[in-house]
């Protein structure tokens, strides 16, 4: 009996914490731990070549991704992005696709499709900041 006891809470409690992982949608957040060759940019930020995770968080009517260092001790970037359909002909594996930018100058993340995703997270440049602006490419 208290076999079958310990089992039930063992099992309560794992549901419990799948339960907490979730967003207040009830959807489960993406992780992904990019490596870059390069530096390169996000709106407000440029990065150096490394490792970084990418997480994002779904609510009902927006996605927020977060861009920290692989420790996770650095928030770089907090933001709402687009959601966007991956383009036909960009291979599955490829997880960033980049604008263009000037020579010396680090190339700003577009998009970044979470691994196995179809849909992407489009990131939004304010106007006259060096890229392009989203939408006009």
């Amino acid at each position: 009996m208290l076999k079958s006891k310990l089992v039930l809470v063992s099992c309560v409690a794992i549901v419990a914490s799948m339960l907490a992982a979730r967003t207040a949608s009830g959807k489960i957040p993406h992780t992904n731990y990019l490596t870059f060759s390069a530096p390169f940019a996000l709106p407000g930020v440029s990065l150096p070549a490394g490792t970084y995770v990418f997480d994002v968080i779904v609510t009902d009517s927006n996605d927020i991704v977060r861009v920290s260092s692989r420790d996770r001790l650095h928030i770089y970037l907090t933001t709402f992005t687009r959601r966007v359909q991956r383009p036909r002909g960009l291979p599955v594996n490829r997880q960033v696709v980049f604008q263009e930018a000037p020579a010396g100058v680090a190339p700003p993340i577009n998009t970044w499709f979470p691994l196995g995703q179809s849909i992407g997270h489009q990131f939004v440049y304010p106007e006259g900041n060096g890229a392009l602006v989203q939408g006009t490419n």
